[in-house]
């Protein structure tokens, strides 16, 4: 029954997300083999135990192989992107699916575990703009960031998304630049950004969207590159969250299940029918007779030959 439940739960979370999880570098110590989905509730935890920390959960997940566990990953660099099923990735990279949409809460959760360990972190989230300049400076300084330049459908002077995404994409390229003198010393840097807003602006199905998802595989490329030049046990990982029942148009329909015409609920096992009616029987008699003991305690008689008064007065009676 609670492997049915689970596999219920993770058909639900799919319906709405679709995400994909990318290992673009990882030192020789840590391999990605399989292809089985991961949860992206779990995602904080893969990263942390890459850095070989101890991880509590009950994730089973079998993608991720330590083959050396004295030469961890020194540094970890993760790039989290919403609005985006898939960015383009080039080389040799493995991806697996990611079920639900929590990334963000799982990376949260990794910032503060690091945080609370005093091991440097630094998280860098653009979803809140502001922050993320903010965030930004407090890891790089106040170096120059120059927006990336504008391209044939992403224009930053009639939309305000495609202004702020080129301007995230010019700080990722001055992350890049800037990336071994980091003035903050930070073992992991977490960079996430999105493109719902092109989405809204110009269509999940635009040029626009292809044009964005160009540029921020260009971009994380330069990343990867300058990550593989500082250091060779790096490991650095993208992330995609789609919300697919936020971006499904009005017009779409779900897809009817010629198996199933009428709908029918599912008939779980033979067995099922006696168990629920153990179980109801059971309870309403199990309630009836609590209301009969209760009553018949509230009518009791607290005489002194009764039960209740031997147990309860404090002058206990005396054979003359």
């Amino acid at each position: 029954m609670l492997q049915n439940f689970v596999v219920f739960s993770l058909f639900i979370a799919a319906i709405h997300a679709a995400g994909e999880f990318t290992v673009l570098n990882s030192p020789k110590s840590i391999s990605f083999k399989g292809n089985d989905p991961l949860n992206s509730h779990y995602v904080g935890d893969v990263l942390f135990a890459a850095m070989g920390n101890a991880v509590v959960g009950d994730s089973d997940w079998s993608g991720l192989t330590i083959n050396d566990p004295f030469n961890l990953a020194k540094g970890v660099i993760a790039v989290h992107v919403e609005g985006l099923s898939h960015v383009t990735s080039a080389g040799n990279v493995k991806s697996y699916e990611l079920v639900g949409s929590n990334t963000g809460n799982s990376l949260n959760a990794l910032a503060a575990e690091l945080e609370a360990a005093n091991e440097p972190v630094c998280d860098i989230n653009f979803g809140q703009y502001d922050e993320g300049v903010q965030s930004f400076k407090a890891c790089f300084g106040s170096s120059d960031a120059p927006a990336a330049k504008p391209t044939k459908n992403l224009n930053p002077a009639l939309h305000n998304a495609d202004k702020q995404f080129l301007q995230e994409i010019g700080y990722i390229n001055a992350a890049s630049e800037n990336l071994a003198e980091m003035l903050k010393p930070s073992n992991v840097l977490i960079i996430r950004l999105s493109v719902d807003g092109i989405a809204k602006a110009h269509g999940e199905k635009s040029v626009a969207v292809d044009e964005a998802n160009k540029l921020l595989s260009a971009a994380i490329g330069r990343l990867l590159a300058a990550a593989q030049k500082s250091s060779d046990s790096v490991l650095f990982v993208q992330s995609t969250d789609k919300d697919a029942a936020v971006s499904r148009s009005k017009r779409d329909t779900i897809q009817s299940d010629n198996s199933n015409p009428f709908n029918l609920a599912v008939y779980y096992n033979q067995d099922y029918p006696v168990i629920f009616n153990i179980i109801l029987w059971f309870m309403v008699i199990f309630g009836l007779s609590l209301l009969a003991i209760c009553y018949a305690i509230a009518a009791m008689d607290p005489g002194r030959d009764s039960i209740i008064y031997r147990m309860t007065s404090t002058r206990m009676k005396k054979d003359n």
